[in-house]
């Protein structure tokens, strides 16, 4: 659903665990800044158990669905690779709850943070750090937080003043604590949708009346995005290259066309099958492997890992005060 609020959850297989050590904790966080950024969500709490996780998130795309594959597809395979098996990870694809905008923040954000505390894996959520509660609790950890996990949103709810906010949500989590909040899947109406009565009756009449198609906009305020235009843009600037540079296959050490390739990949839902041909016109594995080496060189490389998040920052920021028109664009930007 387009501009959709959820709590999702997805499961593992009893006793099968689907992240064991932290580097698979690790390549999971990894995998979710991958698809929060390239499906546009807005995570505003994140949990992950050894058997389970939780995410709180808004869709202002309608690509729930697809993000979601993608991420436990990962997971699944990175999963099997590390153990040598094969199967199936997860019991189901995913569990969402359709929940009532403005009303549930704190309670659902609560639920998911307290995860580990009522696996009793620790005794405060802060002891656990595979989850957003950090951002929340400390401001240097929030100024590192990835730019797709919304905690201000959640914090402003109770003060503009964030220090006030968030010594008031570190009490309301913790005495959550001596008294547990209930399972969102306990209380949604249907298993399903979670808010007042006065909004559950007309989302179900609205979902039961368009089966083939429920991406209505519930509230229009979509987050910008760049276009692949904006991207090539800031990236020829950067490097100084032109037209061609960005589609030369064999040119060794050709960075403007490798940065180009994967900040579309990372900042828009373009797949790999729709980039071969502007860039170069190569195969798809070609493209595939273009993408992977980037990434691995931004965990070995500090100044190219610098320089991306600087063309990211960048093109986001072009994306919000957009003044690009269709006219103007290449064949290639198009």
């Amino acid at each position: 659903m387009e501009n959709g609020l959820y709590h999702v959850t997805t499961r593992g297989w009893p006793r099968r665990v689907i992240v064991g050590a932290d580097r698979d904790r690790e390549d999971w966080l990894r995998l979710l800044d991958r698809l929060a950024t390239r499906s546009n969500w807005r995570v505003f709490s994140w949990v992950l158990m050894s058997n389970h996780f939780h995410l709180f998130l808004r869709t202002p795309e309608p690509n729930l669905s697809a993000g979601m594959h993608d991420l436990n597809s990962g997971c699944a395979r990175l999963s099997n690779r590390r153990c040598h098996r094969s199967g199936a990870l997860f019991q189901r694809r995913f569990k969402a709850i359709l929940v009532e905008d403005q009303t549930h923040f704190w309670e659902l954000s609560r639920y998911v943070h307290l995860n580990p505390v009522r696996a009793k894996l620790v005794q405060l959520p802060q002891q656990y750090h595979w989850s957003s509660y950090a951002a929340y609790r400390l401001a240097r950890e929030a100024a590192g937080a990835p730019p797709w996990l919304d905690w201000e949103t959640v914090l402003a709810e109770h003060s503009k003043d964030l220090r006030k906010a968030r010594r008031a949500y570190q009490r309301f989590v913790e005495a959550g604590i001596e008294y547990p909040p209930a399972s969102p899947e306990r209380l949604a109406v249907g298993g399903l949708f979670l808010g007042r009565a006065s909004w559950v009756d007309p989302m179900r009449k609205r979902l039961a009346d368009e089966p083939e198609d429920v991406n209505v906009p519930q509230r229009k305020r979509l987050t910008g995005r760049p276009t692949r235009a904006e991207i090539v843009r800031q990236v020829q600037d950067h490097f100084r290259a032109d037209f061609l540079d960005l589609t030369q296959v064999r040119r060794h050490g050709n960075e403007a066309r490798v940065a180009a390739v994967y900040l579309v990949r990372r900042l828009t839902d373009e797949r790999v099958t729709t980039l071969a041909k502007p860039f170069g016109d190569v195969s798809v594995a070609a493209i595939s492997q273009l993408l992977s080496r980037a990434e691995l060189r931004r965990e070995a490389d500090r100044s190219w890992n610098g320089l991306l998040e600087d063309l990211e920052r960048k093109c986001r920021k072009t994306a919000v005060t957009r003044k690009v028109k269709c006219q103007d664009l290449t064949p290639m930007e198009a």
